[in-house]
């Protein structure tokens, strides 16, 4: 019999093992074979969460985006359109080309919401734009003192703010999520893998946190700054 390796599988095994080899713990390698991102991501957001009494929920960037993240930049606003407004996808293991630069990139990661411990539960930090419908504007303090700490330690930097808190302008689609949406969440240093649309709301619920989706994965509306 013989065994057939695509290039993109023999990618993903030489991160992996290239991260073992940097001493990169074993489930952190795992977990990031599960979800797509940076292995030594992994053990940031775990460690920072951990440090900080934070709870961070990202959507999973495309399957087999581990193998180049840290290896290539992720993916920015820039990067997503051209002059005339065209957009810019990812194609096969989040790999894009912006066709005018020429810039090379990965997936990037996208962070869904962002909560601290307080008391028995978990705060809101809210981290879009305070004006409803505003594409950009400031955030809270909290919420940019928080993700630029993240991004010190993170090799992929967070490049935005946080989707659940995002409320489009008028005749622009929030993109909301899908069933099949993979998300990951790191809770004051554990990492859980959320394999779907439902298993990442039973989360939500579990920890008392705000979903702002109705049974389709459509956005409703996020949830007030404090």
């Amino acid at each position: 019999m013989t065994l057939k390796v695509s290039m993109a599988e023999a990618a993903v095994y030489a991160r992996l093992q290239g991260a073992r080899r940097d001493g990169i713990a074993s489930e952190d390698v795992r977990f990031a074979r599960r979800t797509d991102f940076g292995p030594e991501d992994v053990s940031a957001f775990r460690e920072m969460t951990r440090r900080e009494g934070l709870l961070v929920i990202m959507r999973c960037p495309k399957k087999g985006a581990v193998a180049f993240q840290g290896v290539l930049p992720p993916k920015r606003w820039a990067d997503g359109h051209t002059s005339t407004g065209e957009l810019v996808k990812s194609g096969v293991s989040g790999i894009g080309v912006h066709p005018e630069t020429g810039r090379m990139f990965v997936s990037d990661y996208d962070l869904m919401s962002l909560w601290r411990k307080d008391g028995t539960g978990y705060r809101k930090l809210f981290a879009s734009a305070l004006r409803s419908g505003a594409e950009r504007g400031s955030w809270t303090k909290e919420a940019q003192d928080v993700v630029r700490l993240l991004n010190t330690v993170l090799q992929a930097k967070l490049q935005h703010g946080a989707q659940d808190d995002f409320t489009p302008p008028i005749g622009k689609q929030h993109p909301g999520v899908t069933a099949e949406t993979r998300f990951a969440a790191f809770r004051e240093g554990e990492a859980t893998y959320l394999n779907g649309m439902a298993p990442c709301q039973a989360y939500y619920k579990k920890h008392g946190l705000y979903w702002p989706y109705d049974a389709a994965g459509v956005f409703t509306r996020a949830a007030t700054p404090n």
